[in-house]
């Protein structure tokens, strides 16, 4: 029997993965997108990223949304894990409809279902550390809430966002947001690191119910958009539906069009998991530095490009 308390996971697989291109291309001859490719392990960043999903909740209620010229090489990918629901949007809007997309899909199902989003090109080395806050977010205090895993820094680093934490909510694992500060400057970074600031990872959870109505007052288009194409899911129109979403649709960003109008944001402090956002190549060899890994990886692509990237 499934556990009703599981939540529903959403993978975002959808980028382009451009930041990544040059060492991707150096390892496959093209431009995959990063999320497809294996960079340490045996499997890729996407497959791991499922495997994490599948510590926290059941395969049936994962889903991986990725974009239509992505379906293909994301079906291949899926194929040894059951279940997942592979969401292929018609084309690439930004993250909001990326993110709304899927939650339609579940919402066609339940409207009562706890929701996590996860980032399909992180690399976390110890990943129990995240999945426990992600299960104690659903409880208690936090139940109601929209919480945002936020890694405990190793250092002023400039390229992340980050959050600034305020009082423990009740006596839960999070604590008020008060504060957001995309890329810093060096000077404001290291100020961030002493004041106890924390990396923002864009994992987040919460209720759907919490999510859809923000994006009803925010986004409204789109969310009327996406409930038709809910109504349609499994008739002979879901296809067209779809479409015509898409369609009439305009790009809109998740963080600024959703998250900035949201209240009482809670934070969830993460350490120890060796989180790090693989947004460029240094990033990669930095994580893996000291690993078999790191040298798996730069006999697979020759070590000049290590000492470049």
């Amino acid at each position: 029997m499934i556990d009703p308390e599981r939540p529903y996971v959403i993978v975002l697989a959808g980028g382009e993965g451009s930041r990544l291109a040059s060492l991707t291309r150096a390892l496959y001859g093209s431009d995959l997108p990063k999320q497809f490719a294996t960079l340490a392990g045996e499997r890729s960043l996407l497959q791991t990223t499922i495997e994490r999903a599948a510590a926290i909740t059941t395969f049936d209620r994962i889903s991986v949304v990725v974009t239509a010229h992505h379906a293909q090489l994301a079906r291949a990918q899926l194929a040894p894990y059951p279940g997942v629901d592979l969401v292929v949007q018609p084309r690439n809007l930004d993250t909001a409809p990326g993110m709304l997309l899927p939650l339609a899909r579940i919402l066609a199902r339940t409207s009562t279902a706890q929701i996590v989003f996860l980032p399909s090109d992180h690399h976390v080395p110890n990943t129990e550390p995240i999945a426990r806050v992600l299960r104690d977010a659903h409880r208690g205090a936090l139940r109601r809430r929209i919480s945002l895993v936020g890694v405990v820094p190793a250092g002023p680093e400039v390229e992340y966002g980050w959050i600034v934490r305020g009082e423990r909510i009740a006596r839960s694992v999070g604590f008020h947001v008060d504060r957001f500060r995309e890329k810093p400057t060096a000077a404001e970074a290291h100020a961030l690191w002493q004041a106890g600031g924390l990396w923002n990872t864009f994992i987040q959870t919460g209720p759907l119910e919490a999510f859809w109505e923000l994006a009803r007052q925010h986004l409204p288009h789109h969310a009327a958009a996406l409930e038709r194409y809910a109504v349609a899911i499994g008739s002979l129109g879901e296809a067209g539906a779809l479409e015509e979403a898409y369609r009439t649709m305009t790009p809109a960003n998740f963080s600024r069009g959703i998250l900035e109008h949201a209240g009482s944001l809670a934070v969830l402090p993460v350490e120890g998991s060796g989180w790090s956002d693989w947004g460029s190549p240094a990033r990669v060899f930095a994580s893996l530095a000291g690993t078999d890994e790191h040298d798996r990886l730069v006999h697979r692509i020759g070590g000049g490009f290590a000492l470049a990237g």
